[in-house]
């Protein structure tokens, strides 16, 4: 089996994206300087004597995993036009919603596109409406998060939203859960230390 065909059915295996969708989200990663994160050489043996040595494959493996849920994030996401035709809005609508916050969106080359996981979907499987308060919460999270960063929060259960089990923002949101809760539970969050 070739490398490439190979890599095409590990990516539809761990992510159901194609090779083509997996480049496009490399583009939106930082490039690796190993030289910005210089350590110096009493750092570097602190960290080796508390076993935290240098594991370049499990630097790539966390790299190739971000950037797999990234592109399957953006490959199963909605265009403008099918959101603006789902919600039954105009597309500067979809735009003006996009810029005050109050959709999540991605960019995606020079256009956006809007993740299925903050929408009801109907019977074609297309956009009908967002998920009731789910605009208040993505206006509560920093407006900087990783894609996946925002995923992740959005499919987690969170200790504050909590109904016989700690449930997932989308969950509560759906369930009828109260919308400030799930706004707090999204400000309350110290994304940069976490």
């Amino acid at each position: 089996m070739s490398v490439e065909h190979e890599l095409e059915q590990l990516l539809q295996d761990r992510f159901e994206i194609t090779a083509a969708d997996f480049v496009a989200a490399l583009r939106h990663l930082p490039a690796s300087r190993p030289w910005a994160a210089t350590l110096t050489q009493t750092q570097a043996r602190l960290l080796d004597d508390s076993d935290f040595t240098e594991d370049r494959e499990a630097f790539v493996a966390a790299g190739a995993e971000i950037a797999g849920h990234t592109a399957h994030i953006a490959a199963t996401a909605f265009t403008a036009e099918e959101v603006a035709t789902g919600l039954g809005i105009s597309a500067s609508r979809v735009r003006q919603k996009r810029l005050a916050g109050e959709l999540w969106s991605i960019a995606d080359g020079q256009s956006w596109v809007f993740p299925v996981l903050q929408f009801q979907t109907g019977d074609h499987g297309g956009p009908t409406r967002q998920v009731r308060g789910l605009d208040r919460v993505i206006k509560a999270l920093p407006g900087d998060l990783h894609p996946v960063a925002v995923a992740g929060f959005l499919t987690t259960p969170q200790p504050d939203l909590f109904h016989d089990r700690p449930m997932t923002p989308i969950e509560w949101l759906r369930g009828g859960g109260d919308i400030d809760r799930a706004a707090a539970a999204a400000a309350a969050v110290d994304w940069y230390t976490a």
